[in-house]
């Protein structure tokens, strides 16, 4: 076979393949911000269908050959290709034809039954929906010999090469590394209110955000910012990479966090190297490792004292600018206080950066027990809400800030809950190394002057996209393996800044 005809047709089949994932994303993405109620059969038939034909891509008569070509031509990059490629195969090979037809069609179906049990504030609703996914996905990884524990295999599509085992060891000595930070973080939480008790109002909370997107380095010419009930970042193309947000008068900062959150996940996308665009090189290494992304923007740099700096004038711009009468003066100090707040609640996306490991630690012990048949949906409530009082210690009162919180089992997304912490720890060590890199980038920060933090992040992590494992992209970042030490230091290093 010609080298230069294997590698366009390849690229040619790559191509196709991103399209139809690209329009799957769209459907989905119009169905979380504007799509009628009554349309929820019509899409849920429509995704099957993309489905159907990504299948048939994925599982072409002539990925063998092409595969042999790669793996015994090419350079470097081309091997790291064939990997990728290879892995992607071999796990459709397994898979029915109309497995993921099937999947798909349920997942928009389940979402549905989630909205619908949300609004009435009970999980009954939505427990035959997810038990039926649960089956799905147990379905799925009886297919697969990639396990110690049917968990595995779910696991091992957001975070390559991880261990249902290796986490829990990990999520344990963390539980107990975390536990006297956060009673420190309790007892010494300030109730001071930085704003006064003044709402803003939404139309301020949006051109805010805006605002923060911008000075990122959120392109958007190529993006955009929509609102969703569940906050969450999509990639509709190469240069169509969207964010979503959620906004409330009475909880400013929760909203503020949920723009910067997703606007972190946004720049990976946006930045991803583009000789490789239309391929699954152009993609995050691992989920992981995107949520490190996320986690750095929204938490280690949008929580720090510095900042609260860049947040008080524009708080006191846009304020002003929405009423000349209104004047605002807001303490630095009583800011930093307010967004690190320490907080044993039961809404995740809301909780801080101590016992926010909690609820993941809490959703992936059940979906685990899910997974592998220990526990059943029917007694999911209960457990729920037992794990939740060990973990938090608030006894939980409904549903809607318990069991059904979250969108991700609905769309089958079990698995994806531990990468959360994961991109905690790995943004910690990126952290670390960043200021090393970066002397200044404290008073960058004060400035509300991104640019050279983005082009680290470019050059170190968005530019690779998938070409390393998430623990040969930290061995190139940080000299060590991915570990749990780095995020504690920090931790500790915030607890002495707040509490001093």
């Amino acid at each position: 076979m010609n080298s230069d005809r294997a590698i366009q047709d390849i690229k040619i089949i790559e191509q196709s393949i991103k399209d139809l994932e690209h329009i799957l994303a769209l459907l989905s993405w119009d169905q979380e911000t504007g799509m009628p109620e009554a349309a929820a059969g019509d899409r849920a038939r429509q995704m099957g269908m993309i489905q159907d034909k990504l299948t048939l891509l994925l599982q072409d008569p002539g990925w063998p050959e092409w595969l042999s070509y790669l793996q015994e031509n090419g350079d470097e990059q081309v091997q790291m290709w064939y990997r990728l490629l290879n892995r992607r195969y071999k796990e459709y090979q397994v898979l029915p034809p109309d497995f993921m037809t099937r999947f798909v069609e349920a997942g928009a179906l389940a979402r549905e039954s989630w909205l619908k049990a949300r609004d009435k504030d009970d999980f009954q609703i939505f427990a035959p929906a997810l038990k039926f996914m649960v089956t799905l996905l147990q379905e799925r990884c009886g297919y697969s010999d990639l396990k110690d524990e049917p968990y595995d295999v779910l696991l091992d599509i957001y975070e390559p090469g991880m261990k249902a085992s290796v986490m829990e060891v990990l999520f344990d000595r963390m539980e107990s590394d975390l536990s006297p930070l956060i009673d420190l973080g309790v007892k010494n939480t300030s109730t001071l209110d930085c704003l006064h008790g003044r709402k803003i109002p939404l139309s301020v909370q949006k051109r805010i955000s805006v605002r923060v997107l911008e000075d990122m380095g959120y392109d958007f010419k190529a993006g955009r910012l929509d609102f969703s009930v569940h906050p969450f970042t999509t990639t509709l193309g190469s240069r169509d990479i969207r964010v979503t947000t959620a906004f409330d008068e009475n909880a400013f900062f929760s909203g503020l966090s949920s723009t910067i959150h997703e606007g972190g996940h946004g720049l990976y996308e946006q930045n991803l190297p583009p000789a490789w665009y239309g391929t699954i090189v152009s993609e995050a290494c691992s989920l992981g490792f995107h949520e490190s992304q996320s986690r750095l923007w929204e938490n280690i740099i949008g929580r720090s004292q510095a900042f609260c700096v860049y947040l008080k004038r524009i708080i006191e711009q846009e304020m002003s600018n929405q009423n000349r009468d209104i004047n605002i003066d807001i303490d630095i100090d009583e800011l930093f206080q307010n967004m690190n707040r320490v907080e044993r609640s039961l809404i995740r996306v809301n909780a801080d950066e101590l016992t926010y490991n909690q609820h993941i630690f809490l959703r992936f012990r059940l979906e685990r027990a899910l997974i592998n048949g220990t526990l059943q949906v029917d007694d999911l409530s209960n457990a729920w809400d037992n794990e939740s009082f060990k973990l938090l210690g608030i006894q939980n009162q409904n549903d809607l800030s318990g069991i059904l919180q979250d969108i991700h089992w609905s769309s089958g997304d079990m698995g994806y809950f531990p990468t959360y912490t994961l991109g905690n720890l790995y943004s910690a060590q990126i952290w670390k190394q960043l200021r090393h890199d970066l002397r200044d980038v404290d008073f960058q920060i004060e400035q509300g002057q991104f640019g050279d933090i983005l082009k680290w992040l470019k050059e170190h992590i968005h530019s690779k996209g998938a070409l390393y494992s998430s623990t040969e992209l930290m061995r190139s970042l940080s000299g060590s393996d991915p570990d749990s030490s780095s995020f504690i230091d920090y931790l500790e290093e915030k607890q002495k800044e707040l509490y001093a």
